[in-house]
């Protein structure tokens, strides 16, 4: 397992979806308070300044007339600086916590992922001893199906048997080689599946062997908690999901302030006589939206998927539950079936002998004599089936308890 981690890509990506979980977190804190900056900055030009008409007489004109004047400036340069942030807003308060638990859901899925992918990599293992296991059978029979075909052809060559006897043993002789040319290629297929674990980094070559499997100890799976807090945590979520839109119907408290500088001037613009004005003012807001149809929706919608994960969450605490019983029983079930399947293997076998020093002697005919190989083939492969079950059923509780 140690092994997959320095090569499958997955781990790559279970890291960076910790990073990415990371920094929402750090989003949602840095937001709570929703900090905002707003910067300006205007320089404009008044080509045409408004004309006001004022009594002449206060610029000594005659009494009861009105002069033209131009009042305003003509070159206006402001900077402003608006610094403000929220006191009180529940609903960004509320994604704090939403963050947090996105964060812990993030990390459980991950080790979700990682038991999948144990999972995976131990099917596959499984597959390949099976298959090495059973061409190991399916070789030690050819070898026995070459000696059959020889003695059914030197009888031939006596007068002793019939050519269609010597079909029969050659044919089974073909079926199986065929049979091993199949597991060959199985194999092979298999292997490549398993080197596209590692990203095709390694050429796999298993060591171990079926037979290692036959002396097996009881083993039990422990509670595998990892589905039950994925799913109390995506509970979790849309509960807090569904408070903070809630509480977007509450009002927000704010501060506010606004900083400006001016640069007024008739001559141009920031010139050296030119006056500057300083206003400024702080404050707090309270604002307050109305709800929308929209906002409205998307509460409701929420809390319908609140209700189903709190349902499912029930369903799969039990299913849980099950599970862990069932690696239990399957891993029992193996053992028993080893047993049972050696038993009727060693029958087959002393049957075979039997069978086959009759032959030899001209008792038994060839065809009864293939009927009971094939039956020792197949009690052969029963039992490569079973052990491939025990290590594969134990590998598997192995895993679970890892989590």
């Amino acid at each position: 397992m140690e092994f997959s981690k320095t090569k499958n890509y997955s781990f790559d990506n279970a890291k960076l979806q910790t990073h990415l979980a990371e920094l929402e977190k750090k989003t949602a804190l840095g937001n709570a308070f929703n900090p905002k900056v707003n910067t300006s900055i205007q320089v404009l030009d008044n080509i045409n300044l408004p004309i006001s008409y004022l009594p002449a007489e206060a610029f000594g004109g005659v009494s009861g007339t009105f002069k033209e004047v131009q009042i305003g400036q003509q070159y206006v340069s402001t900077f402003n600086i608006q610094p403000q942030f929220d006191i009180i807003n529940l609903s960004n308060f509320a994604q704090i916590k939403s963050a947090k638990i996105n964060e812990q859901l993030v990390e459980n899925q991950n080790k979700i992922n990682e038991q999948n992918l144990y999972e995976k990599i131990n099917a596959v293992y499984f597959n390949i001893i099976s298959f090495n296991g059973q061409k190991e059978v399916v070789e030690e029979n050819i070898l026995i199906a070459e000696n059959i075909l020889k003695i059914i052809s030197e009888k031939n060559k006596e007068g002793i048997a019939r050519k269609q006897e010597v079909n029969e043993a050659e044919v089974n002789l073909i079926l199986l080689k065929d049979k091993l040319e199949q597991l060959e290629m199985n194999t092979k297929i298999q292997y490549e599946i398993l080197n596209l674990f590692f990203e095709n980094k390694i050429e796999s070559n298993l060591k171990q062997t079926i037979w290692d499997f036959k002396d097996q100890t009881i083993l039990s799976a422990n509670q595998n908690n990892l589905q039950n807090q994925n799913s109390e945590l995506q509970a979790q979520l849309a509960q807090q999901e569904y408070k903070s839109l809630q509480y977007q119907n509450y009002p927000t408290l704010s501060f506010v302030s606004s900083f400006n500088w001016q640069n007024l001037s008739n001559d141009n613009f920031f010139a050296s006589k030119s006056n500057w004005q300083n206003f400024n003012y702080v404050g707090l807001k309270l604002g307050w939206e109305l709800p929308t149809i929209q906002r409205i929706s998307n509460i409701k919608s929420k809390k319908i998927q609140l209700e189903i994960l709190q349902k499912t969450n029930e369903h799969i605490k039990a299913e849980t539950e099950s599970k862990n019983e069932q690696l239990n029983l399957e891993y029992q079930k193996s053992l028993q079936q080893f047993i049972n399947f050696q038993k009727v293997f060693d029958l087959k076998k002393d049957t075979y002998e039997k069978n086959f020093n009759q032959f030899k002697e001209g008792i038994l005919p060839l065809d009864k004599l293939l009927i009971s190989q094939n039956d020792m083939i197949i009690s052969k492969l029963n039992i490569v089936s079973v052990l491939t079950n025990i290590g594969f059923s134990k590998s598997k509780i192995e895993i679970n308890n890892t989590f």
